[in-house]
């Protein structure tokens, strides 16, 4: 049960037309330091590749996942660096060598195929927990590779289970598959928070003394966001790859409950006067000095501080070209743009600097410049969750449950999914119904339930995505029951495990469980399977046509 890891960083490239990435050495070596750590990442082997070939980090690759490990090591490969992604979504890691053609694009035979890597060294290895941590650009197109098939489910011994988390794979990524990833001088800040949450300890949520592979990719993204909201780190989890434990956390610290505690009272970037009396009180219970609380507060704040920095550079930017060209040109608009691009700052990150120095005036996606309202009237345009359609035929009101979706709360989603279920059905004095009365659920009702679950999941969960994947395995839309084709559905979207069904509390609240995997139409303690629920919604989805 050993753990090994290959942290590769390509900052230095021989083509005068890539460019240098000077903070990677800063990434590698953060990274390096934590892991090597025994009393917090506890690995065996961390090896460090900077700045190699194509060939070479090939040949690297194959030995960490091909000769090395045996079936119960922990392996995890890091790359940091510059990601391609050519015109067929296919991404590639840009090595030292890598050339670039007359067109200005990488030569892909120079560069190192993530396909190539997933499907003859990470599929083929003996390691059955394997963890992928991508900072570079466009690192999510990585997971586009892997196959519905490693959503199939392993037997694990107990103990190991216990020690390393389940079997499976994980990739953790910077970006989004069509998203450029940021680095600045420090090195890239996904990377940053990754390492603050091992090193901290500030990543074990549910402060087990355990960081797992979902519990540290949930801090970083969340640190990431604060700092640079247009950033969107993602993870790609198949079988129990979100469950394998990376590194210890201290229990019981000072230092670490003073940080949660922090996290916690922060609201938009600051502390309340009644915050700031529970932070007080917290910092004399638990013997801190006061430079030390101080210090571990600045930390904790830096992401919305640099947030601030962000737009107080827009706006000066702004006031700046306002002051040569009270009309913005066409050519300004564009470069306002990139700037926001550069910032990572959200189109309702600046709307309140748009309104506040430019009210007459709209930069919109379309390098325009909209004229002047006509009228007088102040019209608040709708966000995304205004546009909502909420319809009901019963008078549900669902607003809740797209709140809850919208803020990413898959859980208390899912007890409110049922809960206004109950209320479409008329049987508000009951905390149950019966799959019969679903023959008769208003569809309106379900249409919207599952039109908020898929947009709010971008098409992971929802009542039509598990029709579609049940459909798939041989089931029928039609009420019945196939037993087959249900055992097949429970094994996709995660419902069954080494073909024995799961209970409530086993249930995934992350949007890298299994496609499907939520709603569940579980409550409390109940467990699977709800195949004549299920079987008749679905027969009830099919004549509704969602």
């Amino acid at each position: 049960m050993a753990k090994y890891a290959l942290l590769i960083g390509a900052s230095e490239y021989e083509s005068q037309k890539i460019n240098n990435l000077s903070g990677v050495v800063k990434d590698i070596e953060a990274m390096q330091r934590v892991l090597q750590n025994s009393g917090i990442g506890g690995f065996d082997e961390v090896k460090f590749l900077p700045n190699p070939d194509s060939d070479t980090m090939r040949s690297e690759i194959e030995q960490l996942f091909m000769e090395k490990c045996q079936k119960d090591d922990v392996v995890l490969l890091y790359f940091s660096g510059h990601g391609y992604r050519h015109e067929d979504g296919s991404l590639f890691f840009i090595s030292r060598n890598t050339q670039v053609n007359p067109q200005g694009f990488p030569r892909i035979g120079t560069a190192v195929d993530a396909k190539f890597i997933h499907q003859n060294y990470m599929s083929r290895s003996k390691s059955k927990r394997q963890v992928l941590i991508l900072d570079c650009c466009f690192s999510g197109a990585f997971a586009e590779g892997m196959s519905a098939k490693d959503i199939a489910n392993l037997s694990i011994k107990n103990e190991i289970g216990e020690q390393l988390g389940g079997e499976g794979r994980a990739v953790l990524t910077s970006s989004t598959a069509t998203q450029q990833s940021f680095e600045d001088s420090g090195g890239g800040v996904y990377t940053r928070y990754l390492v603050e949450g091992i090193e901290k300890g500030s990543a074990d949520s549910d402060n087990d003394g355990v960081i797992t592979v979902a519990e540290l990719h949930e801090y970083a993204k969340r640190k990431v966001q604060e700092a640079k909201p247009a950033m969107k780190p993602e993870i790609f989890a198949v079988k129990e790859g979100y469950t394998i434990r990376l590194a210890k956390a201290p229990v019981g610290d000072p230092q670490l409950e003073y940080r949660k505690e922090v996290e916690q009272r922060i609201r938009n970037g600051r502390v309340s006067v009644v915050g700031r009396r529970v932070l007080t009180r917290r910092q004399r219970e638990l013997g801190l000095q006061l430079e030390i609380a101080a210090a571990i507060e600045a930390e904790v704040l830096k992401p919305f501080h640099e947030l601030q920095e962000s737009l107080q550079e827009y706006e000066q930017t702004l006031t700046e070209a306002l002051e040569e060209e009270p009309i913005l040109s066409d050519g300004t608009v564009d470069d306002l743009q990139r700037l926001q691009q550069i910032l990572k700052l959200r189109d309702e990150d600046i709307a309140a600097i748009h309104k506040r120095l430019i009210p007459q005036q709209s930069i919109t996606t379309s390098n325009t410049i909209s004229p002047p309202p006509t009228s007088t009237i102040d019209i608040k345009e709708p966000t995304d969750q205004e546009d909502d359609d909420l319809s009901s035929e019963k008078g549900v009101n669902y607003s809740k449950l797209r709140d809850l979706l919208a803020a990413g709360n898959w859980k208390d989603a899912d007890h409110e999914t049922y809960l206004v279920m109950i209320q479409a059905l008329g049987k508000m004095k009951r905390n149950e119904f019966e799959s019969e009365e679903l023959l008769n659920f208003p569809c309106t009702d379900l249409c919207t339930i599952d039109r908020l679950w898929v947009k709010y999941s971008n098409g992971r969960f929802g009542f039509s995505v598990q029709k579609k994947i049940y459909l798939s395995v041989g089931g029928k839309a039609d009420g019945k029951y196939y037993g087959e084709a249900w055992d097949k559905f429970g094994d996709r979207v995660g419902w069954r495990v080494e073909r024995n069904w799961i209970w409530y509390t086993q249930v995934t609240f992350y949007i890298s469980a299994p496609r499907g995997h939520l709603p569940s139409l579980r409550r409390g303690g109940m467990g699977f399977p709800g195949d004549r629920i299920f079987g008749v919604l679905f027969s009830r989805i099919e004549t509704c046509k969602v």
